[in-house]
């Protein structure tokens, strides 16, 4: 399915309000401003749409087409480089892919038709992605395999190694046109798609998915508890005192509980657990997997006494009973639940929080920076103008909404887009931006190495045999970290 941006404009607002379900699922710059225009956001009323349903592709699908790709790609060598200085920027449409869903779409479109009227010439078409980011890829993939790679695609993947012969870098651009990839984007943003050569290889213009901490006000009054600090370097707010809390919140007899489960927006293998004490899953400076150090053994270990010993999660039959639609949270039995995206406006009163931790700093949760990756073509100069322009605060802080973020990436954007969240969910969503200054991205850098998808893919499946009692918090942390050591940085 393919459609022409249509919508003339769209109020921040209106965009966020199409969002009505939790993602299951990242001062203005002055070095950007000279010479790139933006558009001034104008109000309009969104259109309703149907929401695409597209089957997830299967395993044997996506190495099939991921094989055929790359094979594409590989043959490529620099001819697509030396084709991209041709195109003329006169009447041409660029071909732009992402996830059809939540209202995505409807709020591109808006951003694109304005990016039209700044640049007379040059109007962007929206391919639909299907509604995951497994389909997503295929797709994205599929198009390469044909010869007809698309101009630019929204990147959920958290990798691109495997297509890095065929997408633009962009260091070299900003040099050329004398940008400063620092001066605009929020470091750990950026340090998420530079590779060890400090290259730059994608764009994290999307937004941020970032883990905060939500709280039911009213559980929390009833019990007579404090709130939790939105500060994520107050000290008082230990792993020790999240368990105090959420005990206190615990009521089975009434399907309430203190603690809903969720970890994070990325939790494989348990990686994101040793963060709540400290410990990331992997050193990027000596390229060791750290999943055995005493910090990530005791989050391995503390979340799973959670459900098992304290009792104050619900179980998958007091989940049924529960019957929430969407994240558990909402039902409002759920005392506090980490969360990285929307929630509806509810008719119990909660708020956002920093993320619990022990340890000198807080580095608890994750982090993921979605970004826009070009690709060479003949029209890789006019892809970067729309790039540029998107870089500009008053362009970037639409797109988070788009896909259900508070906070942007791009320095000078947050304001606006912390703003529109609030209006739309009812809910301050600064926890968001104050934790998006500690956590690391997910998996610490892991994604930036060759054998990631196996690693990642490995991890989720192994980690049953620990969830389910089978296997110590020690043992599974020297097996993992001993599988990512052996095959994390194998080309």
């Amino acid at each position: 399915m393919t459609r022409r941006a249509a919508l003339q404009g769209i109020t921040i607002a209106s965009a966020a309000g199409v969002g009505a379900a939790l993602l299951a699922a990242c001062g203005g710059s002055g070095a950007i401003s000279a010479g790139i225009s933006s558009a001034a956001v104008t109000p309009s009323t969104t259109a309703t749409r149907g929401t695409a349903t597209s089957a997830a592709p299967t395993t044997a699908q996506t190495a099939a087409t991921t094989a055929s790709a790359v094979s594409t790609i590989s043959s490529m060598g620099t001819s697509a480089a030396s084709a991209a200085a041709n195109g003329t920027g006169k009447g041409l449409t660029l071909t732009y892919i992402s996830p059809d869903n939540q209202g995505r779409h409807d709020a591109e479109s808006a951003i694109f038709a304005d990016f039209t009227k700044a640049n007379p010439g040059i109007s962007v078409e929206i391919l639909s992605g299907g509604t995951s980011w497994d389909t997503t890829k295929v797709k994205f993939l599929a198009n390469f395999a044909s010869g007809q790679p698309v101009n630019l695609y929204e990147s959920g993947f958290g990798f691109w190694v495997d297509v890095q012969a065929a997408i633009m870098e962009y260091s070299s651009l900003m040099a050329r046109d004398k940008l400063a990839p620092k001066d605009i984007f929020l470091p750990p943003a950026l340090d998420a798609w530079t590779d060890d050569a400090g290259k730059l290889w994608a764009l994290p213009v999307v937004g941020l998915s970032q883990d905060a901490l939500a709280y039911n006000q009213d559980l929390f009054d009833a019990a007579g508890l404090p709130y939790p600090p939105i500060d994520p370097n107050d000290a008082s707010w230990t792993m020790e005192h999240f368990l105090e809390s959420a005990q206190q919140l615990t009521k089975p007899d009434q399907l309430q509980f203190g603690f809903g489960g969720t970890v994070g927006g990325f939790d494989g293998g348990g990686m994101t657990r040793g963060t709540f004490f400290g410990q990331g899953p992997w050193d990027a400076t000596t390229q060791k997997a750290q999943m055995d150090q005493p910090g990530q053994v005791q989050g391995l270990q503390f979340f799973k006494d959670l459900r098992d010993k304290y009792k104050v999660q619900p179980n998958a039959a007091q989940k049924t009973a529960i019957g929430a639609k969407g994240d558990i949270f909402t039902s409002g039995k759920i005392g506090m639940q980490v969360i990285y995206g929307y929630v509806p406006k509810q008719t119990f009163r909660w708020g956002l929080a920093a993320l619990p931790h022990n340890g000198s700093q807080n580095v608890s949760g994750r982090q993921a920076a979605t970004p826009l990756m070009g690709t060479k073509t003949a029209y890789s100069e006019q892809t970067w103008t729309l790039l540029k322009w998107l870089m500009v605060p008053a362009n970037a802080a639409r797109f988070p909404l788009s896909a259900q973020y508070a906070v942007s990436p791009v320095v000078g954007a947050s304001a606006i887009s912390e703003q529109a969240y609030q209006e739309s969910v009812g809910v301050d969503p600064k926890a968001f931006e104050l934790m998006a200054a500690h956590s690391h991205a997910s998996a610490w850098a892991m994604s930036k190495q060759v054998g990631y998808p196996s690693i990642r893919d490995w991890l989720t499946k192994n980690f049953t045999a620990f969830d389910q009692g089978q296997q110590s918090a020690s043992d599974w942390g020297k097996e993992a970290t001993a599988y990512i050591n052996a095959n994390l940085l194998k080309p």
